[in-house]
């Protein structure tokens, strides 16, 4: 039987937590082969998984549950059904199997909310790198894969969990990308990395690395750990937030009366802004950062 990791040391074992921190201050991608096949199927089997979906115990928010062949995405309502007490909806799994036996993939997100086990990971993990983490899941069926060739804004750990699945990573990569950038592919010349994932490999993907993916099994499921890192962007919009409570910088500027008026409020929304900025402390953002 194989331990459940609990830790970001014994989930990146056989490399060292400090060995794994450097992979990602360095965003290097980085393909580590299994000890054993079924080295990740401790945390989370399609048949838990199955188990956890007719229960309930899924995301609740039809954004957080999708099903998608090649970034098209079914309609909730072919998946969803009434439920038993007629006051709401649940998943359908039979419609959710029909779709996957038609090469569709399963596409869950925040799965660590749902499974106490991954919970205690993620937050194990939180508190180690202090970034936000959340956990994903696709499975898929069929030849193909979820998405079209993109880009994650996030570091990713990739758990290849049961099955097979091709990951063909192009360059160059995007550097440093934030959570709503527009994604524009590049042409598909540039090959970083063409390999099949097997079941127990462990697979490092830098944030802003353009990736496709391709099922070679009856059925792969793969488990993703995604790392957001606060940046100076996440400053200046916490900052913008504490602009939000100061009533002077509320006030429309079209309804001033004059340019002297407008004069005037220019050098206030200066002032005002610069007192913020000097006041400015990393350590009371990070603070708050681990709060939220």
């Amino acid at each position: 039987m194989n331990t459940v990791p609990s830790t970001l040391a014994e989930l990146v074992s056989p490399l060292s937590e400090d060995e794994f921190l450097q992979l990602l201050r360095a965003r290097k991608l980085t393909l580590i082969r299994a000890a054993g096949a079924g080295r990740y199927s401790s945390l989370l089997s399609w048949p838990t998984l199955i188990e956890m979906i007719r229960r309930g115990d899924h995301p609740a928010s039809v954004a957080e549950f999708r099903l998608l062949k090649d970034s098209m995405w079914v309609p909730p309502d072919n998946w969803l059904r009434r439920n038993k007490a007629g006051d709401g909806t649940e998943v359908d799994m039979d419609r959710i199997l029909g779709y996957l036996a038609r090469g569709f993939s399963l596409v869950v997100t925040k799965i660590d909310a749902h499974a106490p086990h991954l919970k205690v990971l993620s937050e194990n993990i939180r508190s180690t790198v202090r970034e936000q983490i959340k956990m994903g899941v696709i499975v898929t069926t069929g030849k193909g894969g979820a998405y079209k060739l993109h880009y994650d804004p996030e570091d990713l750990i990739i758990l290849q969990v049961e099955g097979r699945k091709r990951w063909k990573i192009f360059g160059p990569p995007v550097i440093n990308p934030i959570v709503g950038a527009p994604q524009i592919p590049p042409p598909e010349d540039e090959l970083l990395f063409d390999d099949v994932l097997e079941a127990g490999d462990f697979l490092f993907l830098p944030a802003g690395h353009w990736h496709r993916c391709e099922n070679q099994s009856d059925r792969s499921l793969h488990l993703g750990i995604f790392f957001q890192p606060p940046s100076g962007v996440d400053v200046i919009s916490a900052l913008t937030s504490k602009l939000l409570a100061d009533d002077r910088l509320r006030e429309p500027l079209t309804r001033l009366n004059d340019a002297e008026d407008l004069s005037t409020m220019e050098s206030d929304i200066k002032a005002r802004a610069l007192e913020h900025i000097n006041k400015l402390s990393l350590r009371e953002f990070f603070s708050e950062f681990e709060r939220d």
